[in-house]
């Protein structure tokens, strides 16, 4: 049987990222089939891995977390063949572009992003040179180029022209438990009526321009506030005005197990998703199948993975989404068809077709080495 290496070197032990749940919720289905053995290199150990990969079908190699992430990859490029030859791996899927330009014969890169080119100005010129000498290396070296969404494949084309023709498209998954379209009771303490965001605060992320938009609707979101799910280190959502402070309250959570986030998401008026750039955004799927009303950027790949299943608005605009807020919060009816239509789509993103075509691109790539 032909040996799989998951190399994932840049992702913390025993905290998840979207890139970490990415590739845990792809390992959980690939090693339910017969077709590849699997190896996971990274930082985890398999006793902290999620339950259904501490299994003999799933082999665990642990490694510490490397300091410099660039210094990691130009080690890993005179390395990792040696690695390969020693552990028998016939076909090396780096989880990210953090990792080993050369390896196995047969290798590919998962590329969630491209941050530092599509938000250029707010990234520090040493980041961006860095990331770009990374990208470079990880695009020669690699035959294959995943990419989560159609939206990061055109990022990468213009980018990167000569990858063009490598660039597979493979949408992941939502990574939370079906939620059966049903809201759920919060086992948290929430507000009653509440606009919803998750994720870290980062720039990106573009967070500050909810509660702003929030605050220009008195009247019709009166008894409406703001949650957020995840961390916000840089105080962004702190540095609320006092008018924003006197019209809302802000609830901050972190720490949610799936089970809670399931039911936050089902219990809120809408998620809203403001960024600025996203590779894929897995919250969208999660809320629609949570029976959560999506609205979201026109920018980037959120409108291709909602779908037709949300609202839309220009991130930048602060009237835009202030009045489809308001539009949303009363009209009920609105708010049902999102759900009905937000399950549908959601559904149609499943892990079990997404390993499938993984495994497609390892037969296809190993066969032709």
């Amino acid at each position: 049987m032909k040996r799989v290496l998951i190399n994932m070197p840049s992702q913390h032990a025993k905290k998840y990222s979207g890139v970490s749940k990415m590739i845990f919720s792809l390992l959980e289905q690939l090693i339910q089939n017969d077709d590849f053995a699997y190896v996971l290199r990274s930082s985890w150990r398999k006793s902290d891995l999620p339950r259904a990969l501490q299994s003999p079908r799933l082999e665990v190699i642990t490694i510490a977390r490397p300091k410099i992430l660039i210094l990691s990859v130009l080690l890993e490029m005179f390395s990792m063949p040696l690695f390969c030859r020693r552990h028998k791996i016939d076909y090396l899927l780096n989880a990210d572009p953090y990792g080993a330009p050369l390896g196995a014969k047969a290798r590919a890169v998962i590329v969630h992003d491209l941050y530092f080119r599509t938000l250029a100005g707010q990234t520090p010129l040493r980041g961006r040179l860095t990331s770009e000498l990374i990208f470079r290396l990880m695009l020669w070296g690699n035959r294959r180029v995943v990419s989560v969404s159609n939206a990061t494949k055109l990022e990468l084309q213009r980018a990167f022209p000569r990858s063009r023709a490598r660039i597979e498209v493979i949408h992941s998954a939502p990574t939370l438990r079906d939620g059966g379209g049903a809201p759920g009771r919060a086992p948290v303490a929430v507000p009653a009526r509440y606009v919803l965001i998750v994720g870290n605060a980062t720039y990106n992320k573009n967070f500050p321009v909810v509660p702003q938009a929030m605050a220009r609707q008195p009247a019709a979101l009166a008894d409406v506030s703001l949650v957020h799910v995840g961390h916000d280190d840089g105080d962004l959502l702190a540095a609320l005005s006092p008018e924003e402070k006197q019209r809302f309250s802000l609830t901050r959570l972190k720490g949610l197990t799936d089970d809670e986030l399931s039911a936050v998401y089902g219990q809120a008026l809408c998620l809203c998703v403001p960024s600025l750039a996203e590779g894929f955004c897995l919250p969208i799927l999660e809320a629609q199948l949570c029976g959560c009303p999506v609205l979201c950027a026109d920018v980037s790949a959120m409108p291709e993975i909602a779908g037709n299943a949300a609202i839309l608005f220009d991130p930048h605009d602060v009237e835009d989404l202030s009045g489809k807020l308001a539009r949303l919060a009363g009209d009920p009816d609105l708010r049902a068809r999102l759900v009905a239509a937000g399950y549908e789509n959601a559904r149609q993103y499943s892990w079990d077709r997404a390993a499938a075509r993984y495994e497609d691109v390892f037969r296809m790539d190993g066969s032709a080495r």
